[in-house]
Formats: C-alpha cells, sequence, structure tokens
C-alpha cells in the first residue's frame, strides 16, 4: 500500500541522558484539500521511489506519496516551505559563533556554579545549537547554503569543513545537540522536500549536497559495527543512524547519468583515505544485509531443527530463538567476524550459501552496490586504493553457478554493458555508462554478477572454473558423439607435441591444424623427453614460448627504455617483410594468453596496464600512457604548461611524428594528421598534438598487430565470465599477484606431507630454515623448482597446494619435483649442510625434465 496525502505536525519524544526533548516535525501541510481522498476513476501514473527504486503507481492527482517499502515521503510537487527559521545566515561561520556563544555561557556557569552544575543547566547551554540544527535541516535549502558556504574547491562542499562541523558537535560536552542532529538528519531524508525523481529538478550533484553533507557523519559507521570496548550505543540511536545510511545510500544510488557524471569527478576529488572510508562504509553496509540474511536462515532452520547455523549464530551471540532486535544482535557478529570485509576467524558452515532468492530481491543490497559502480569509475579514472577494496568477502559464500547462470541468461536478452572513457588531453575525461540512464527503473531481481566489483577475485575465478570446466566436458562430449557418428577416433583433448628446440614453429602449427579444438583441455608432450602432462609440461611448455616469442631477433616486441615494460613494435611493417610471419607469431602470441588462461597458468611477462585495458575493452587514459612512456609524458607535460609567446620557436614541432624500428636501423615518419608535416604545433591546437601523440603510441601504431593478438585471444576466450574481470584483475590472472617477497611462514602453514614424512622430521625442518635463508632469487627458483612457476598465484600463496613426500633414507641423489602436483620430493639426508647442497644443485642446474 502506499500512503497518499498530506502530513500532520506531530510531536516526537528521544530520550536523552534522562532527559525528553519535543520537537515539531518539519513536514509542511498542504494547504490544499487536507486529506482528501482521491478519485478512484482518476487517471493513473507510475513513479519510481527515489530511495529504493520501488515502481508506485498513483493518480495523477496526488502530490505526495509514501513508499511501502522504505517509508519514504515522495512530494511529487513541492512547495516552498512555509516554515519561519529564526536563523537567517547558515553558514559555517554561523555555527562556530553559536558554539563560541553556548561555551561562553557554558564556562560562565561552571565558573558560578562549579561541580554543581545540573544536567538542564548544561543543555540549557548549549540549546542555541540545538536551535540553529533544527533551523538548517528544516530546509533542503538551508543545508545546500549551508555547504556553499565550505568555500568548496571541487564546487560541492569542502569535506574537511565539513568534518570540523561534526567534530564540534561530537566534542560537546552534552549529546542532546548530537541527537538533535540525528534525528533531523533522519527526517529531512524521509522527506526530502524535493522531487528527486525528475531528471529537470535534480539537473546537478549542487542540489543533492545535503545528502552528502548527512553522509559525511562520521558516527554513522558505528550502526553497523559493535566494538566490544566502547560503550554499547542505545538500540533506537542505532537505528536511527541506519536509517540514515540507507536512505543516503538510496538517493546516491539513483541519479541520473548527468549527476552521477558529476558525482564521480566529486568521488576523484576526495583524498584516498577519505575515499577508502567512504567505500568501507559501503561495502559494510552490504555485509550487514548479508548478516541479516544469516539470521534470517538462521532461525528458519533453527526452527526446524538444523543444528549447523544455530550452533554458529549461538558461538556469535547471535541466538535465533532469543533474538528480537536486530540492532543489539547483527552490529556484534559483523564487527567480530567480517569487519574491514575480512573473512570470519570461526567459518560458516561448509556447505552453507547465500542463494539468489536470498538477495535478488534486496533492494538494500542493489543500491548500495550500484553506488559502489560510482566509486569503481572513480577509482579507475584516478586510482585511490586496490581493487581489492571493493570485494565483499561475503561473496564467496554465494551459490556463484545460480547467480552466474541467472546472469548468463538476462545478458544474452540485451546489449552487455560497457563503461566508456575518452583520452582528449593529458587530464582524464570521463563519460557515464549507457546503462546509467535505466537504475531509476530496476528489475524485480538481480544478481551479485550484475555488480562483479563486489565479488571477490576468487568467487570469479571460481565462476570462470565452472564455466570452462562446462565447455571442456561440451567439447569433450561433441568429439565422443563424432567419433562415434564417422566411426573413427577423435581426440578429446588438444595435444600439443613439440620440440625443445623448436617451440615457436612446432606451437604454432598444431595450434593451426587444431584450431578447432582451442576450448578441449590442454596437453603437452616434449618429444624424446620422458614425462605425462598432469599440469607441469603445460606449465614449462607456456614459459618456453613466451620466453621466445620475446626474443629480441623476432622483433614484435620492444621493451621500452622509460619504463622497462614491453610493448607492440610500432614498426610493425618492418617485422613483418610481406610475407605474414609476424602475424601469424601475433596470432600465437594471443592463443597463448588466451590458453593461460584457460588453463589457469601464470606466465612470466611484463606488459603495462594499458595491455589489459585493451583486452578488457576498457578505453586507455593519460595514466596509462604515463606508465609506459614516463619520461614523454613529462615532457608533454612540460610543453602543455609552457606559457611563452615564444611557443613555436622554443618547440619548433609539426603534426608529425618519427621513429625507428626495432633494431634502429631505419627511420619512419607519420603524420599525426592529414598534412601534419606542414602544420606547426601552437599554443592554441597543443592539446590536439598531445592526444594524436599519445592515441599513435597507444592505438594507431599498433593497430594492426593488435587486432592480430586481439583475434588469437578471442579465439579461446569467448567466455561470459571473463567479462567480470577488470584489467587490473586480468593482469593477476595472467601474471600472479604482486607480492614481491615470498611469505614462506604462510606456505609453512598450508603444506601437506606424504609418503612417511611427518613434519617434525628433522629433514622438513632442516627445508623450511633453509628456505627462509635463501635470498629472494633462490626462494623463486626453488618455488619454480617445485611449482614450475616463480609467481605467486592472484588469490595469494596460501591458495599453493604445496607437498613434501619422502623419497626414501639418506642418498647422494638430488630431490625430486612433481610439477604438475606442487610436490617436492626429499630423500632424508644425513645433515642440514647436505640437504641444503642438494637443493641448490637442484634449483639452479635443472631444465625441463633433467639437467643442462
Amino acid at each position: 500500500m502506499v500512503g497518499i496525502g498530506a502530513f500532520r505536525r506531530k510531536k516526537n519524544t528521544v530520550p536523552a541522558e534522562g532527559i525528553e526533548i519535543t520537537f515539531a516535525s518539519q513536514a509542511v501541510k498542504d494547504p490544499e484539500n487536507h486529506l482528501k481522498k482521491p478519485n478512484a476513476k482518476a487517471a493513473e501514473t507510475v513513479t519510481n521511489c527515489c530511495c529504493c527504486g520501488t515502481s508506485l503507481k498513483h493518480p495523477q492527482c496526488v502530490r505526495k506519496l509514501k513508499c511501502s517499502r522504505c517509508h519514504c515521503t515522495i512530494d511529487l510537487a513541492p512547495k516552498t516551505s512555509h516554515y519561519v527559521t529564526k536563523t537567517l545566515n547558515f553558514t559555517m561561520q554561523a555555527f562556530e559563533s553559536v558554539v563560541t556563544l553556548c561555551y561562553a555561557r557554558y564556562t560562565e556557569d561552571k565558573s558560578r556554579l562549579g561541580t554543581h552544575i545540573t544536567k538542564n543547566q548544561l543543555h540549557d547551554a548549549f540549546q542555541p545549537i540545538e536551535v540553529f540544527l533544527e533551523d538548517l535541516f528544516s530546509s533542503v535549502d538551508h543545508l545546500n547554503s549551508f555547504c556553499d558556504s565550505t568555500g568548496a574547491k571541487c564546487k560541492i562542499f569542502d569535506s574537511k569543513t565539513v568534518s570540523h562541523f561534526y567534530t564540534a558537535i561530537l566534542q560537546l560536552p552534552t549529546k542532546r545537540p548530537l541527537y538533535k542532529l540525528l534525528i533531523n538528519s533522519n527526517n529531512r531524508l524521509k522527506r526530502p522536500q524535493a522531487n528527486l525523481n525528475s531528471d529537470e529538478s535534480i539537473s546537478n550533484l549542487k542540489q543533492l549536497r545535503w545528502i552528502l553533507m548527512i553522509f559525511e557523519n562520521p558516527l554513522l559507521r558505528e550502526s553497523l559495527v559493535f566494538n566490544d570496548d566502547a560503550k554499547p550505543m542505545a538500540p533506537h540511536i542505532r537505528a536511527i543512524q541506519y536509517e540514515i545510511i540507507k536512505r543516503c545510500v538510496g538517493y546516491l544510488a539513483l541519479v541520473n547519468a548527468a549527476t552521477g557524471k558529476e558525482l564521480v569527478t566529486y568521488l576523484q576529488s576526495l583524498s584516498s583515505a577519505h575515499f577508502g572510508s567512504q567505500l568501507d562504509l559501503i561495502n559494510l553496509y552490504v555485509t550487514f544485509h548479508f548478516s541479516r540474511i544469516l539470521r534470517k536462515r538462521a532461525k528458519a532452520e533453527a526452527s526446524l531443527g538444523s543444528p549447523d547455523l544455530d550452533e554458529f549464530c549461538t558461538d556469535v551471540k547471535l541466538n535465533p530463538k532469543k533474538a528480537n532486535n536486530d540492532f543489539e544482535t547483527i552490529p556484534q557478529m559483523v564487527s567480530k567476524f567480517w569487519n574491514n570485509n575480512r573473512r570470519p576467524d570461526n567459518e560458516l558452515p561448509a556447505n552453507f550459501k547465500f542463494n539468489v532468492a536470498d538477495y535478488g530481491n534486496d533492494w538494500h543490497v542493489r543500491t548500495a552496490a550500484k553506488l559502489e559502480f560510482f566509486y569503481f569509475v572513480a577509482n579507475q579514472c584516478k586510482r585511490k586504493c586496490s581493487i581489492s577494496r571493493f570485494y565483499n568477502m561475503l561473496s564467496d559464500y554465494l551459490d556463484f553457478k545460480k547467480d552466474f547462470d541467472q546472469w548468463r541468461t538476462k545478458q544474452k536478452r540485451r546489449a552487455p554493458e560497457s563503461l566508456l572513457f575518452s583520452l582528449e588531453t593529458l587530464d582524464d575525461v570521463v563519460l557515464m555508462p549507457h546503462f546509467l540512464s535505466g537504475l531509476k527503473h530496476p528489475e524485480t531481481q538481480f544478481t551479485m554478477c550484475q555488480y562483479p566489483y563486489v565479488l571477490s577475485l576468487g568467487i570469479k575465478i571460481s565462476i570462470m572454473e565452472y564455466e570452462i570446466r562446462k565447455a571442456m566436458e561440451h567439447s569433450a562430449e561433441q568429439a565422443f558423439l563424432k567419433a562415434l557418428d564417422k566411426k573413427q577416433v577423435v581426440d578429446v583433448y588438444l595435444r600439443v607435441r613439440i620440440r625443445r628446440d623448436h617451440v615457436s614453429q612446432d606451437s604454432l602449427r598444431c595450434i593451426e591444424s587444431h584450431h578447432s579444438d582451442l576450448r578441449k583441455s590442454l596437453r603437452v608432450e616434449f618429444i624424446n623427453e620422458p614425462g605425462i602432462d598432469a599440469g607441469g609440461l603445460r606449465k614449462e611448455w607456456f614459459s618456453l614460448l613466451t620466453r621466445e616469442l620475446f626474443n629480441p631477433d623476432n622483433g614484435l616486441f620492444v621493451v621500452v627504455e622509460e619504463s622497462r615494460f614491453s610493448w607492440f613494435n610500432i614498426a610493425y611493417e618492418d617485422v613483418d617483410n610481406g610475407i605474414g610471419h609476424a602475424t601469424k607469431l601475433y596470432y600465437l602470441f594471443g592463443v597463448v594468453l588466451g590458453l593461460a588462461i584457460y588453463n589457469g597458468t601464470i606466465l612470466d611477462v611484463s606488459f603495462p596496464m594499458a595491455l589489459y585495458k585493451k583486452l578488457c575493452g576498457e578505453p586507455l587514459s593519460t595514466r596509462d600512457f604515463l606508465e609506459l612512456y614516463p619520461v614523454t609524458g613529462k615532457n608533454l607535460r612540460k610543453m602543455m604548461d609552457y606559457e611563452g609567446m615564444d611557443f613555436e620557436e622554443v618547440f619548433s614541432l609539426n603534426f608529425e611524428i618519427s621513429y625507428s624500428n626495432a633494431w634502429g636501423t631505419k627511420i619512419h615518419k607519420r603524420e599525426l594528421r592529414e598534412g601534419g608535416s606542414s602544420i606547426p604545433v601552437t599554443r592554441e591546437n597543443r592539446n590536439e598534438y598531445a592526444r594524436l601523440w599519445m592515441d599513435f603510441h597507444m592505438n594507431q601504431a599498433i593497430a594492426i598487430s593488435f587486432d592480430v593478438f586481439l583475434n588469437g585471444f578471442k579465439k579461446v576466450v569467448k567466455s561470459d565470465a571473463f567479462q567480470l574481470f577488470n584489467s587490473e584483475e586480468v593482469e593477476q590472472l595472467l601474471c600472479g599477484s604482486h607480492e614481491t617477497d615470498l611469505d614462506v611462514d604462510t606456505l609453512r602453514s598450508i603444506t601437506k606431507y606424504g609418503g612417511g614424512i611427518l613434519r617434525s622430521s628433522s629433514v622438513v625442518e632442516w627445508f623450511w630454515e633453509i628456505f627462509v635463508e635463501f635470498n629472494g632469487d633462490q626462494k623463486r627458483k626453488l618455488l619454480e623448482f617445485v611449482t614450475g612457476s616463480d609467481r605467486i598465484p592472484a588469490t595469494g600463496i596460501s591458495t599453493i597446494p604445496f607437498k613434501i613426500s619422502r623419497l626414501g633414507s639418506d642418498s647422494d641423489r638430488l630431490p625430486l619435483a612433481h610439477t604438475c602436483f606442487n610436490e617436492l620430493c626429499v630423500y632424508e639426508y644425513s645433515s642440514r649442510s647436505k640437504l641444503h647442497q642438494k637443493l641448490l644443485i637442484a634449483i639452479n642446474e635443472s631444465e625441463g625434465y633433467g639437467f643442462r
């Protein structure tokens, strides 16, 4: 049901430190036809709630609605408030003046009465602050006027000044102004006095500054956590703070495209710490609502006699049979187990999964995830934090198979959503995505795959493995049926048979002859070498092939001296020589990268983020150019900043570029625009010159070679799950974690033992002592000897299934490794020095499945 009509002025009472305070609601009465019953035959229309997005059907004559879902009042025809304020100047200076006067009166009363000052006298001394706050929050215009007075450089408001406003209230010797602030903030959000559904009424972010100001309240986080060391917060105050978060998130998540662009610009202006703090609050809000789902599930399963969740909730002081107040129980669980998005110490039952039906219709989770999108876009343009900070670790408990299948079904019914950016100058320009225009019309049920930035990298990898496994099973099944139909043997694997001295030629031959089998499970065989591929041979092949493709003699890639990153050779025509050999190798490299992702193998490559952005379809930014060409970028910046009238004489540039081939034997010239060789670069057109220069190196010069490479990559990676990964995550998939030092203690804690060897065996103790003593290079060589790669997986070293087995008693033979299973096999050597010597020989002299 939707409540229709005007609101009466009413009294509200909130206990504060033993004193009852009374204040008037700021709702404006409808002077015309108060509580008039609408005509049932009147024309009807639909309005979407500005907070939760719910579609509300109502007669056109109605001026106000009350959403039955989030209980927010929607003013369809906002009027000027008749409220007469006692304070005419709503500025930060006016507030500070009021605070100063209150402290002066308090000091006077304290010096006069000493310790005998009563609570009533204390409250009376600071009552003008309460009056100021009530007047301030009586109107959205007053709040926006207050934001104007902060002198914001970003044209919204100065968050530091707003923080000072809240700090001043928190430091008062009485808490009544704080309670007044919370209550008035909530009332203003419940009755915003503006039609936030209308694109015409909310045309820019300035009209939503009051929401951003309320969202800056540092106490909001406390409604979602419980600190055992702090004084417990009153449940009704915690509930008010939660209501404030809920409405702020709802309003900001459902803005239109134009306002969304301004919101991203504002978020880019925040400091990294401030940006991260707000992101953590939204993520904690998502965690809070998943915890509520957990509580409901626990109550339901406890009533059915299921012991697992009932016992778990009892352990976290969340007894589903006795708890009645969400705000007395859920924050304790959130704080103790999922605060700051960390995995709980006490794990949930192993078979526990959040079903799509549990959260698919929860508007709280949906609006929070949508709001995080604006933070994600801002972070993509100006990096404020690691992508992992967006992850909500409770996503690891999703029933990801059903979520992904449902999302994939919806994806096939509509065009994919994509982000749009542009590279115009040395400053980033952001265009908002197409789908923002549809944010005000949410679907009845959503999936978490619609908001992939919230999903952890581990769950995304699980989703991709699930899809790959289904694809491999399908390919194997089709091969089997084809074999039956044609009565001939058809291999269910993609088999690559190569000679170690002709890796690229043999690999290209195998891929060309099996181009339709690239999505089958990969098996590698080195000719004239022993070994059955269970993963180890595959790792060796990837390593050798990438090493040969990056050989400078091939000229496919060059190492940019400015950054030491590899990049496509812009003198592509010199490499190809018209015979197409380089084209085939670029295609092969694309296939190799696709197979590496498809088979979960880490590669030893060093590309800038620009490559992974281009793979994911993310347009490049100035930051990508500066990462690859930092020195050139600084020179362009100097040119852009030069203000002398002798610009053309100093720089003497035309719209033309010169470059040499990979071996420096030939110089090429290209015009950046038609007739560019005769067009000088001036102060007026230097922006265009800088844009064309960057675009040439990042896109135009490598267009042919990159397209060939991309075709090879897409020949393998035709995965819907790949759309869930962003460029930073794809880099981690291909190159492993960014960790530079091996955490030996963590690796030791997850290591398993077999073949009769024990964790307490002398040789095991010696091994870990030696491992710790090794320098960085030796540690990585040992890791490569055992696992086939010196890189740590994207999900961390704790996910490596490391194993140590016993070969036998003391021997002069070297240790062995089964890279397929990440297993090190050692003898029980008689001394520590002997083990140390044997390990050094093994890691330095071994190659493939033999010795150098």
